[in-house]
């Protein structure tokens, strides 16, 4: 039977767009299911992660596909399939490219190179603000190193307050350490061993341990090999001589006499806070050394004050005038006049020069008497200066002028 090319070709045009139409709805299908699995994949990679892309107010909020009874409805945000019985199939190749755009964004689930880069830094940057709070905590409750530092003097008065004017807690001898707090001024308050505390002038203390002298107290003293009486005799000390001390051993002190010789002394025959100035068919005379302390420590408040020729008070002195002021605090007379000091006193001679004896200078390298100050100790010695023009401490051994005398009136 003979086909009619009329039939065949209406045949063959419904087949064509029966084929089209199945073609388009077989499409969809499979871009339907691969949007699905790749908002699955990326809902469950990008969970707690990356917040999903809300909805924009105007775009199309779902895709629809119809054809008898079949009914699929999935959400996109970036394009539209639609089916009819014309099996049109529109896809936009721009909408397309968005699409493929935003899924690569949306698959990506790894944080960029830069904001990781970001994050490790500002990591880093907490951590390290954490190390710096964490040592600053404990520089802050660490408490500082205690200051130890020994006295410089023979004898060191401990006041209860921050002046030459309070009241005197106790003395320290040479050598002992004492711990150092706050101070005031030329002050410093200080604690030491016998759980005393108060105030000392702050340049009788020294960063270290200065050497120790005791003087001789009897008419001689054996100087002996060991802390014994029964080791061997070594030699003896004359009254009133030097010697410098290490350490006690029992009742003995080691010491080195000034002819070098290291040995042991009984220490009841040295004393430090009374010494033998110079000897007499009464026995001797004693210089009294807490006198001298004060005398010093009083002079030490007119640092400053102007040299004034003839002046004899706090509103201006003159180097006599400045020594007579001082002694005169302490019911001690001298004269007036500079020649006169060349016989005040007792004369000392270098090698027993003390702290409170007074010193007698040329002036210009004349070798006659001009100029007069009070020693203080430790190779310093306190005068008004008409060089300096005021009253200051200088070094003995630096002195420009020469030491004609040294005169001794504390006893």
């Amino acid at each position: 039977m003979r086909i009619s090319p009329f039939r065949a070709v209406i045949g063959g045009t419904m087949d064509k767009s029966s084929l089209l139409r199945r073609s388009a709805e077989i499409l969809a299908g499979v871009i339907i299911a691969a949007t699905a699995v790749v908002y699955t994949t990326v809902g469950i990679r990008t969970a707690g992660n990356t917040a999903v892309k809300p909805l924009t107010e105007g775009e199309p909020e779902s895709l629809s596909i119809s054809d008898k009874d079949d009914a699929v409805t999935g959400r996109t945000d970036d394009f539209r399939i639609a089916s009819s019985d014309n099996a049109l199939l529109s896809i936009n190749d721009n909408e397309m490219s968005g699409l493929q755009e935003e899924d690569a964004q949306l698959v990506s689930c790894e944080t960029p190179e830069s904001d990781m880069q970001q994050d490790k830094e500002g990591m880093t940057v907490a951590s390290d603000n954490s190390s710096d709070e964490a040592a600053t905590a404990e520089k802050e409750t660490t408490s500082p190193a205690p200051v130890y530092k020994y006295v410089n003097v023979n004898l060191l008065n401990v006041r209860k307050g921050p002046s030459s004017e309070t009241e005197i807690l106790t003395t320290l001898p040479k050598a002992t350490k004492v711990q150092c707090f706050e101070g005031e001024g030329e002050w410093v308050r200080i604690t030491a061993d016998n759980n005393i505390e108060g105030f000392v002038f702050a340049e009788y203390l020294s960063d270290t341990a200065p050497p120790v002298y005791k003087y001789v107290v009897v008419n001689a003293v054996n100087l002996r090999k060991g802390p014994s009486s029964d080791t061997e005799l070594l030699g003896t000390v004359p009254f009133g001589k030097k010697v410098q001390v290490f350490d006690k051993s029992n009742d003995y002190l080691r010491v080195l006499t000034n002819d070098g010789i290291e040995g042991y002394i009984y220490g009841e025959y040295l004393a430090d806070e009374t010494v033998l100035a110079s000897r007499s068919s009464s026995g001797g005379q004693y210089y009294n050394v807490d006198l001298a302390n004060k005398i010093i420590e009083y002079a030490k408040q007119f640092l400053g004050v102007k040299y004034v020729y003839g002046g004899s008070s706090p509103n201006g002195f003159d180097c006599s005038g400045f020594t007579q002021y001082v002694f005169k605090k302490f019911n001690i007379k001298l004269p007036r006049s500079t020649s006169e000091y060349a016989s005040v006193g007792v004369k000392v001679s270098r090698e027993d020069l003390k702290p409170g004896d007074i010193l007698l200078f040329d002036v210009n390298n004349s070798y006659r008497l001009g100029h007069v100050g009070i020693y203080i100790g430790n190779d310093q010695f306190i005068h008004a200066s008409s060089t300096k023009g005021k009253v200051v401490i200088a070094v003995l051994s630096k002195y420009g002028e020469n030491l004609l005398g040294i005169r001794r009136v504390i006893k």
